[in-house]
């Protein structure tokens, strides 16, 4: 009696465990890539120009400029819109205009030996026709970094500092500009 049981709950469980290894595979649920901006519609190509009017001019416009439409271009699969920097027309559908406000310094209270940086722009896309698509004024962005041995000084002459701050920069802009609000 002992004997079919066990006979019989081992067919059950093979016939269980075959019947769960013959089942495909349960789908993949990737959520959906964000909405595009509404005023978006019909731009594919956007030209990238940036202006330091800050007082210090502490980042250089053209690597900005190159920055974001780089940030821009990583988000193309998905955006299905692509970025060039440059200062003339190459059939583009509309223009990116980015300020430099200000480009300040001040200790971080949240640990020693950092700092902060506020980088305040402006930016504003227009289409080639002159409709305004977005813009946005006196945007702020913060960005905490350490102070390496030897530049307490002059922190801006830290070595990679320019590049490190235009990545956050561009990228923060870049999401700001493609995100749905």
């Amino acid at each position: 009696m002992v004997k079919k049981k066990l006979l019989t709950l081992a067919g059950v469980l093979a016939i269980l465990a075959s019947g769960a290894c013959l089942l495909p595979p349960l789908p993949r649920h990737e959520p959906p890539p964000p909405p595009i901006r509404r005023g978006l519609d019909g731009v594919r190509r956007i030209r990238v120009e940036v202006v330091n009017s800050s007082p210090s001019h502490h980042l250089d416009p053209a690597a900005l400029a190159q920055t974001v439409a780089e940030a821009i271009n990583q988000r193309s699969a998905k955006t299905k819109i692509g970025a060039h920097f440059a200062k003339e027309a190459r059939g583009e559908d509309a223009v990116l205009v980015i300020t430099v406000l200000s480009e300040t310094l001040e200790a971080a209270p949240v640990e020693p030996g950092t700092v902060a940086f506020l980088i305040r722009d402006s930016a504003t896309l227009t289409r080639v026709d002159g409709a305004w698509v977005w813009q946005e004024a006196q945007a702020g962005i913060w960005v905490t970094r350490k102070v390496e041995e030897g530049y307490e000084a002059d922190v801006w002459r830290t070595p990679g500092l320019e590049d490190s701050l235009d990545k956050t920069v561009s990228d923060k802009l870049v999401s700001r500009m493609f995100a749905e609000r």
